[in-house]
């Protein structure tokens, strides 16, 4: 039988830890899927999955209470066990905090009101200081091989040889389209690594 508090703290726990995992995987994954590395020292992406998984467990929380209050009942397949309820709360944090109930207009801009209001507190400038995080901890990561590889034509042309052959016609050609634009070494390196990852990167331009 599990122990009184295990019963208590397990579910908020739970979806703690499971909002706190999705949070930043997801944004990972859609942002960042071959350079996530860079981001092992942003203190932002720590805090951004932080804080969906301190909402994840106050909402669980709050739902104990409401449900011990009677006013919410839940009703759908296992709903009722409380680690259902914290599986669901904390795969479905995000989609849960973007709820916009209406948007108000200032002029030429509207805001969100409703549960989404909480997520514009944080959300915008930890993006973007990870984003920055990201930028930053790529030139230092790039800044020794561009030392290095300082011809731009070599560099494109190693980049070029070095693309799987098991990609398609179009996904390629639209990779090349960026290699021939760029104008330094640097952007050319950028563009590589976040399209084949480090693994690559390091075999074509080791340090």
């Amino acid at each position: 039988m599990p122990s009184e508090s295990m019963t208590h703290y397990g579910p908020p726990l739970l979806a703690f830890g499971l909002a706190t995992l999705i949070a930043s995987l997801e944004l990972i994954t859609s942002k960042y899927p071959r350079t996530y590395f860079l981001l092992r020292r942003s203190w932002a992406l720590y805090t951004y999955a932080l804080i969906y998984g301190l909402i994840g467990f106050g909402v669980m929380l709050g739902l104990r209470l409401l449900l011990q209050a009677g006013v919410v009942k839940l009703e759908g397949l296992g709903l009722s066990s409380p680690w259902v309820q914290s599986l669901t709360i904390g795969v479905s944090i995000k989609a849960f905090l973007h709820i916009r109930l209406y948007s108000v207009g200032v002029g030429a801009q509207s805001f969100p009101v409703g549960i989404e209001t909480i997520v514009q507190i944080f959300e915008p400038w930890l993006l973007r200081t990870i984003e920055l995080d990201h930028y930053s901890a790529g030139r230092e990561f790039i800044g020794p091989r561009v030392d290095k590889f300082s011809d731009l034509n070599a560099v494109k042309a190693s980049i070029t040889a070095n693309i799987p052959g098991t990609f398609s016609n179009e996904e390629r050609a639209g990779f090349l389209v960026g290699v021939g634009k760029a104008t330094t070494v640097t952007e050319a390196m950028e563009l590589y690594l976040g399209f084949l990852g480090k693994r690559n990167f390091d075999r074509v331009f080791p340090t």
